[in-house]
């Protein structure tokens, strides 16, 4: 066995921890008689060639030997099986060198359909799933179908026919979704879901039954983090709401709870799907389970404006948040509160200032809090009352930038002076009786707003220069952000010019955070220098890319007006950024500055909107009054696909909402332009 291996260069070939040294010795413990060594071994290879599912050249080499083990090793042929099938399914597998890894897989398909017959049913069932990837023909899949008595290497085999062969199977199919045993009952629903075949008159309550009763997808055949999703996002509306129904009146609570799980997904997916699922949902409410009660109370919380027609019923529950405030978790109270919040609901008020004078402010739960004018009225009314509630309030009013709501915020300084000052900030309102606070801030934190603002203020720059003397060195990176405000410091920055002209290597260093310190050191430069003197360093990072790219980028952009001629040699490195998703709106934003027609960026543009989540794409385009994007910006907000807000799984309903709002704000303002663009724009 293994014959073969040490001949194997792995010495030069990688995995994800470096040289794949390791790979020989694993792949023989694998063959061990001991089990716990060779399950150990296993695990060990799925951690190194297949690392979280990025696949490796080693990955490649080891193909021969995991088919060889499926076949013969004394333990673990199941998972070896499983492993082959994953590393050649493009669900499970990922990176430059997944097209070679699933050649290699494909190249042993004999010994995948060996298995098929093998005595172990485990085996056998991995082998259908792994066959099935690697694309075998039909009838193998078929003899073993017309020989197979156990339920979960049906199971498979049903899901396998399904993906190889959907239209000879269809009938097979719709008649195992009836009256097959549980787990066949499932699979074979999922695989005509999968083959875009509608399921026969009383599929539903058949797979419902069968959920009752314990059946599931195993994880490798399943499309998605839970399989059970799948159920609820495939089928058209009628389907899926029919579901969910009869979900939400199953036997057992488990699944009452995938029924809302998956309705929730089915939300973050689509936007017409809250206002048709909430109804449902608000249901399973007053259901006899206090899990199945939480959960529906999460999935409502999260379905965005649909909720607002059950906003009574949220502000009855966040009316004991402040008794619940302390509780570990996200408490219903806390959910129903975020709900409130986000709903524009002036009664989240109330509870969020009883917990706080109890002690308790939560994390995170006003962000994005919905500014209307009526909540607006209130937190001011409630500040001006209570002023020492600026420590929950002073928040929101910041990143609503309520100017108006200033007068109530300095007679809440003396309280709350730190929450204050930050909002304070965030609205523009430059006060002396700030400036402890935000010395503080600058110092401590290394904010450089609030180091900039001391400088309007008190005329102060030194702590802005230590702020950028600390990033120039990269032992703190800059806070995220535009960076024009250096700009304006001009001589002042003189005391920085020897350390930013040693950042100035003419080559893009080891490390991001390095390399964006390389970008500052090249703005404080031009700014006393010129711009030749930063052009090679420049040019490296851009062509680096991911986010220090952006940086450069943006630097480009703000030098473009005054040295257009100096800089018209980067057009190609910006261009060659354009399909970079970290730098592509800042590369547009420099090549329209450089001379670039916006038409010409439109697509970049567009696929940049979500960048970063939302924060600068959309800023740009109106930058630019690329009114070339309004037909592309339509489409983003009237289509039925949600855009990809958030990286936090309770806010991609709420998330694409708000970008959604701000992208048809945005068309508003390019409409206005091309009615009555400013005098001396160039359309």
């Amino acid at each position: 066995m293994l014959q073969g291996l040490d001949e194997v260069s792995w010495n030069e070939l990688s995995h994800a921890y470096g040289k794949a040294l390791d790979t020989p010795n694993l792949l023989r413990q694998v063959a061990s008689p001991d089990e716990e060594a060779a399950q150990e071994a296993v695990s060990e290879l799925n951690g190194s060639i297949f690392h979280q599912g990025t696949v490796y050249l080693a990955t490649v080499a080891a193909v021969p030997f995991l088919a060889e083990l499926a076949l013969a090793a004394p333990h673990g042929r199941a998972d070896l099986a499983w492993m082959l099938g994953q590393l050649a399914d493009p669900r499970h597998a990922y990176g430059d060198d997944f097209p070679d890894v699933r050649a290699a897989v494909v190249g042993h398909l004999p010994a995948l359909l060996a298995l098929l017959a093998d005595g172990d049913p485990t085996v056998r069932e991995a082998a259908a799933y792994a066959a099935a990837q690697a694309g075998t023909v039909p009838e193998p899949l078929w003899q073993a179908w017309r020989v197979e008595a156990t339920e979960p290497v049906q199971a498979s085999l049903a899901l396998a026919l399904g993906l190889i062969d959907p239209a000879a199977a269809e009938p097979v199919l719709a008649d195992l979704v009836l009256h097959a045993a549980p787990l066949v009952r499932v699979a074979a629903a999922v695989a005509l879901l999968r083959a875009g075949v509608p399921w026969p008159d009383g599929a539903i309550a058949a797979v419902v039954a069968a959920i009752d009763d314990g059946a599931s997808v195993t994880y490798c055949w399943a499309h998605g983090g839970d399989w059970s999703d799948e159920l609820m996002v495939a089928p058209p509306a009628p389907v899926a709401l029919d579901l969910l129904s009869h979900l939400l009146r199953a036997r057992e609570p488990k699944t009452r709870e995938l029924g809302l799980w998956a309705a929730s997904e089915r939300s973050d997916g689509s936007r017409s799907a809250p206002p048709q699922i909430v109804p449902l949902v608000a249901t399973a409410l007053h259901d006899p389970d206090p899990g199945v009660r939480s959960i529906a109370l999460d999935t409502l919380s999260r379905a965005g404006a649909a909720a607002g027609r059950f906003a009574d019923l949220l502000a009855s529950i966040a009316a004991g948040f402040a008794q619940e405030a302390g509780a570990p978790g996200f408490t219903a109270e806390y959910r129903a509160v975020r709900a409130l919040a986000r709903l524009g609901d002036p009664r989240w008020i109330e509870p969020v200032c009883a917990a706080a004078a109890a002690g308790h402010r939560a994390q995170r739960l006003l962000d994005g809090a919905r500014f209307e004018p009526a909540v607006l009225a209130a937190v001011r009314q409630r500040l001006a009352d209570e002023p020492a509630r600026a420590d929950v309030l002073a928040g929101v009013l910041g990143t609503w930038r309520a100017a108006e709501a200033v007068p109530e915020l300095l007679a809440a300084l003396p309280y709350e002076g730190p929450q204050v000052a930050w909002a304070l900030l965030e609205i523009g309102h430059d006060d002396a009786a700030a400036v402890p606070h935000l010395r503080t801030r600058a110092t401590q934190a290394g904010d450089p707003l609030a180091a900039l603002a001391l400088r309007r203020i008190s005329g102060d720059v030194q702590p802005l220069l230590g702020i950028l003397d600390t990033a120039l060195s990269g032992e703190r990176r800059l806070w995220p952000g535009p960076q024009t405000f250096v700009d304006e410091l001009g001589e002042e920055l003189r005391p920085l010019l020897p350390r930013a002209r040693d950042q100035l290597t003419g080559a893009a260093a080891g490390t991001h955070p390095q390399r964006e310190a390389q970008i500052l050191a090249a703005r404080i430069v031009a700014i006393i220098d010129g711009v030749q003197p930063i052009l090679t360093t420049v040019r490296a990072v851009l062509a680096g890319g991911h986010t220090p790219a952006r940086a450069a980028a943006d630097l480009i952009a703000d030098l473009a007006p005054a040295h257009r001629d100096a800089l018209t040699d980067l057009d190609p490195l910006l261009r060659n950024r354009l399909d970079d998703r970290w730098s592509r709106v800042a590369a547009s934003r420099a090549l329209a500055r450089l001379g670039v027609p916006t038409v010409d960026l439109t697509e970049p543009l567009l696929h940049g909107v979500t960048d970063y989540a939302g924060r600068y794409g959309l800023a740009t385009i109106l930058e630019l009054r690329a009114v070339e994007t309004i037909p592309g910006l339509k489409k983003l907000a009237a289509g039925d696909n949600r855009l990809g807000a958030t990286s936090f799984a309770d806010d991609i309903v709420w998330a694409d909402e708000l970008l959604t709002g701000r992208i048809r704000t945005t068309i508003a303002a390019l409409r206005r332009l091309t009615t009555n663009p400013p005098r001396g724009c160039q359309q």
